[in-house]
């Protein structure tokens, strides 16, 4: 039995390959000008999976990258604050030893007591920090300035410092299941039992400013001061010292999920992106083709005389 092929199936035959083959080429200058190979999961059913889980994977260890950095500006502001307060502590340090070490005229003394009234302000300063409108050490009520003057003296110096904050530290997720405290409870931080420095330097300033001591009470009073500095100093050092730990916890993490994040990247890179000398040359060989099936084609469409018969 002989089959016959028509010229109407030959021509039809001839189109479709020319669409095929257009639209094989569409596909591969597509790639090769987008850098991409898979779009969409019709692209690579068999990949498409394990792309969307590794894109996913660079999302999420973004996210946590820059929370972590956002964390370590938090933090080294808040260290930065607290130095500042060290250093505050310091030069109170000194005052106590200077008034408690020696004979002074009361105009001395009260050219020191008005020196604390300045590192009052100083350290009020510290502790009301803020970044982005944000408070250091407010805790969770971030948007609350932690500290205040809540009395004061006859004279209207402060005599009191209240902490309107809250007492839970503020913190971030940096992992999975992992979190870091960044914004600190200012109660913990300045004004813990036994290291309050606030009432520290203000107690210090009026042991300065009393009239009614004899010399010997004015050495006592200022002795038990610096024994105060230094107690407000060593809770202020174990705040410091946490806050710089996690600092460093920090660094350790960044570094790791900047890893993960690149493994993830390349390979959604691999999966999606268009290799493109492998791509170029498919190029070359389907234009080739589509050439050769333009010229056959154009033949097969030529019009006879047969045409026009029967």
């Amino acid at each position: 039995m002989n089959l016959r092929v028509s010229g109407q199936t030959q021509t039809n035959y001839a189109i479709a390959n020319l669409q095929r083959q257009g639209s094989l080429f569409a596909k591969y200058q597509d790639q090769v000008i987008s850098g991409l190979k898979v779009k969409v999961a019709s692209d690579d059913p068999a990949n498409y999976p394990s792309l969307l889980r590794a894109k996913n994977e660079v999302l999420r260890f973004s996210t946590f990258a820059q929370t972590m950095s956002d964390a370590t500006t938090d933090l080294n502001a808040g260290v930065d604050a607290m130095l500042e307060a060290q250093q505050t502590m310091v030069r109170a340090r000194q005052i106590a030893s200077e008034g408690a070490n020696g004979p002074m005229e009361q105009a001395g003394l009260e050219t020191l007591a008005v020196e604390l009234d300045s590192l009052v302000n100083r350290l009020m300063t510290a502790g009301n920090s803020q970044i982005d409108g944000k408070y250091f050490f407010s805790g969770t009520a971030s948007d609350t300035p932690p500290f205040r003057v809540a009395a004061t003296d006859v004279s209207g110096r402060p005599a009191t410092i209240a902490y309107d904050g809250s007492n839970d530290r503020a913190r971030v997720l940096i992992g999975p299941g992992q979190t870091v405290d960044t914004k600190y409870a200012g109660s913990e931080v300045f004004q813990q039992p036994g290291g309050d420095l606030f009432q520290t330097l203000i107690r210090l300033r009026d042991n300065l400013r009393n009239p009614a001591f004899t010399q010997a009470e004015r050495s006592q009073a200022l002795n038990a001061s610096l024994t105060d500095v230094q107690n407000s100093q060593d809770a202020l050092s174990s705040a410091t010292g946490e806050q710089s730990a996690n600092l460093a916890t920090l660094d350790v993490l960044k570094n790791r999920v900047g890893d993960l994040r690149l493994t993830s990247l390349i390979r959604a890179t691999e999966i999606e992106g268009t290799d493109i000398a492998e791509a170029a040359v498919r190029l070359q060989e389907i234009q080739a083709s589509l050439q050769a099936s333009l010229a056959v084609t154009s033949r097969l469409l030529q019009p006879s005389l047969l045409d026009f018969i029967g």
